[in-house]
């Protein structure tokens, strides 16, 4: 009994020698080899995937410059928006001389303020070929969260088919909705283009004017910029229609794009 548990270990001593033995030799034979890449670069790879993924924060930009042409209002909120590391959403509204010319005042408008305010500023673009109350009947989505809404109240489609003080109080519902998603939402109000000759038209154009300064809304009187409606020169800015060419597109966005960056 004694001389089997001997032969026992004899035995078993041999076999872990002849495994330590072997794997010995197996880390001799892989010592030259160049060493596999370090599972830890596989979190580094997933690191910067998700940095590339994570949207661009807004670059320092220069608030003061950009706004000194805004109605207090609206200066203000773009300071709010800045101090609670917010981006500003601005909806420009209007019928569909926004895109008239090539490219519109629209396209020209939203491509300055994403130029000048490196992401601070996101845009979206709402046509619409009808009138005031045409618009809002096609239920348009208003309640986004926008924090300011540029509106062109379609003043021209409404000329001879809604009346004046309708179109004011379309406005209101306009702003209503937007109100109802942005309590500290701003409205900036501007006028359709010019047209030669105009009559009736610029009487409601001055009463918009005079709506928007006693209901305390922004207004910018981008007419200044053109020829007079009496100037006939104020047709090589229009089409055979009374549209907005390029000429025309790029005189309006001028003077939208300097009361939105100051310049």
């Amino acid at each position: 009994m004694k001389k089997l548990s001997i032969a026992t270990s004899i035995i078993l001593c041999g076999v872990i020698l002849f495994f330590s033995y072997t794997s010995w030799k197996e880390k001799l034979a892989t010592a030259g080899l160049p060493a596999e890449p370090a599972t830890a670069a596989a979190p580094a790879e997933e690191t910067e995937q998700e940095t590339a993924a994570a949207p661009d924060e807004p670059e320092d930009i220069d608030l003061e410059r950009l706004t000194a042409e805004m109605d207090e209002q609206v200066q203000e909120l773009f300071y709010n928006r800045k101090e609670q590391d917010e981006r500003v959403e601005l909806l420009i509204v209007g019928s569909q001389a926004m895109d008239d010319g090539q490219p519109g005042y629209g396209e020209l408008l939203a491509d300055a303020l994403d130029s000048s305010y490196s992401g601070f500023v996101e845009t979206e673009r709402l046509s619409f070929d009808g009138t005031s109350e045409e618009f809002l009947m096609s239920g348009p989505q208003l309640s986004a969260g926008y924090d300011v809404v540029l509106l062109e109240p379609f003043t021209l489609k409404n000329n001879g088919r809604v009346e004046i003080e309708t179109e004011h109080l379309h406005i209101q519902n306009v702003f209503g909705e937007v109100l109802s998603a942005e309590s500290d939402a701003v409205l900036v109000l501007h006028p359709p283009q010019p047209i030669y000759g105009a009559q009736f038209y610029r009487t409601q154009v001055l009463a918009l004017e005079e709506f928007a300064a006693f209901q305390g809304y922004a207004y910018i009187d981008h007419w200044q910029k053109w020829p007079s409606t009496e100037d006939l020169t104020l047709k090589d800015y229009l089409t055979e229609d009374s549209n907005p060419n390029n000429r025309g597109a790029e005189t309006w966005a001028n003077a939208l794009i300097a009361y939105f960056t100051g310049s």
